[in-house]
């Protein structure tokens, strides 16, 4: 995914997947990854494409497809096809990594739920760039007088295979549920690269297995790419084989 990969490589992803608890469990915020985990057991498939259909010669269409399983013990696997694109964007890769979450309190004892999330993904190139690695830490806390909204706040470091080059970058994201179906999202990531963008979107919880994430991405400057369209859609297929730890909460 240049362009579209985004942290995620976003977890490639992967590390994107999105849980069935309204509008605040996706493994992703849009762009960076989330502190939520998906449910043990529960498989999510999503999609992620990124569209210019107003910059005449230089319009494009960039992609990533992505996939969580929860595992228990607030960890999931993840992985991630990214780079599918018109025009061809030459870095065509397939990521695999995981995510783990650590709560810095016992459930319970406060609503600002601080929470520490680490994870990493290995993107193994097809477009001849070999293999490479992407891995972030971050820390987040909810702010209940803003119902709840959830700040997060670290830092991200992958190789060529994502992000075109070799990249530390910040990465800064919020997470503000509106009602239960609605949530306003926002994330960035710093510097000069291909995921270098902010990104700010409204997310529809159409029930408990299907959301639709759509807002604009701003390039932090030219080098980093244009402007586009961010439509992503996930579905979760709920329980689907053994989870090897327990149940987590929708935090």
């Amino acid at each position: 995914m240049r362009r579209a990969a985004r942290s995620a490589a976003f977890a490639a992803l992967f590390c994107f997947g999105v849980s069935i608890s309204p509008l605040q469990a996706q493994s992703l915020i849009v762009g960076i990854p989330s502190a939520s985990i998906t449910e043990p057991g529960h498989f999510v498939l999503a999609h992620e494409s990124q569209l210019n259909v107003w910059d005449g010669a230089n319009a494009y269409w960039n992609s990533f497809t992505f996939a969580t399983y929860g595992i228990g013990a607030r960890t999931e696997l993840a992985s991630s096809l990214y780079g599918l694109s018109n025009p061809g964007s030459g870095n065509l890769a397939l990521g695999i990594g995981v995510k783990h979450s650590l709560p810095l309190l016992a459930p319970g004892r406060s609503r600002w739920e601080p929470t520490l999330t680490g994870g990493f993904m290995v993107p193994v190139s097809f477009s001849g760039r070999a293999t490479g690695i992407w891995t972030y830490g971050m820390a987040s806390a909810r702010v209940p007088a803003l119902r709840n909204t959830r700040l997060t706040g670290g830092i991200s470091y992958g190789t060529e295979q994502i992000f075109g080059r070799r990249v530390t970058a910040a990465m800064v994201g919020v997470e503000a549920p509106l009602s239960r179906r609605f949530s306003i999202f926002a994330d960035w990531l710093s510097g000069t690269h291909d995921l270098a963008a902010l990104i700010a979107a409204v997310g529809w919880q159409a029930n408990r297995h299907f959301l639709l994430i759509i807002g604009p991405k701003i390039p932090n400057n030219a080098a980093s790419g244009r402007p586009a369209l961010i439509i992503e859609a996930a579905y979760d297929f709920g329980p689907v084989g053994p989870a090897f730890g327990r149940r987590r909460g929708s935090h």
